[in-house]
């Protein structure tokens, strides 16, 4: 969690987390208090706003903001990767946004190289051209062959009467 999340407020000589303060209170974070002061918000840099518990409701604002922080992580759209070409010719992947660690580390490892102009990742060397797994791409389709002509006896029986 960064040093300046906000976990709660305090208003009214009371701590609140942000359900509470709207719905116990009818006050935003914007607005000014009962006595006329500010709405002062509770950062995670301060360690004793980790241990306040909320007025009305009884729960950690610490514990609060940590389940929130799972289920957003938890409901992330997954990534998505576009197969493209970098400056026309070699084979380059681009993301709707910054991928996790682990995707850029098997990158770099792979030999793949970040173009920043671009905005794009792309191979420099010549085929084959190594996806890491952990992107989930699904794999190349192979090639059609030929197969041999099919000849029917039928046709030339029918022909020849």
């Amino acid at each position: 969690m960064k040093p300046f999340t906000i976990l709660g407020y305090s208003a009214n000589d009371e701590v609140f987390c942000p359900g509470c303060l709207r719905a116990t209170t009818g006050l935003a974070p914007s607005d000014v208090d009962y006595n006329g002061r500010p709405i002062l918000p509770l950062y995670a840099a301060d360690s004793s706003v980790q241990e306040e518990c909320c007025t009305y409701c009884g729960v950690s604002l610490l514990e609060l903001r940590l389940v929130g922080d799972a289920e957003r992580a938890r409901s992330a759209p997954e990534l998505h990767v576009e197969k493209t070409r970098h400056r026309g010719r070699q084979p380059a992947l681009r993301f709707d946004r910054k991928p996790p660690a682990n995707i850029l580390r098997d990158l770099k490892d792979a030999g793949w190289r970040w173009d920043p102009a671009a905005g794009l990742w792309w191979w420099p060397k010549g085929a084959p051209v190594p996806v890491p797994p952990s992107l989930g791409l699904p794999l190349p389709r192979l090639g059609i062959a030929a197969r041999a002509p099919i000849v029917r006896k039928r046709a030339l029986v029918a022909a020849s009467a």
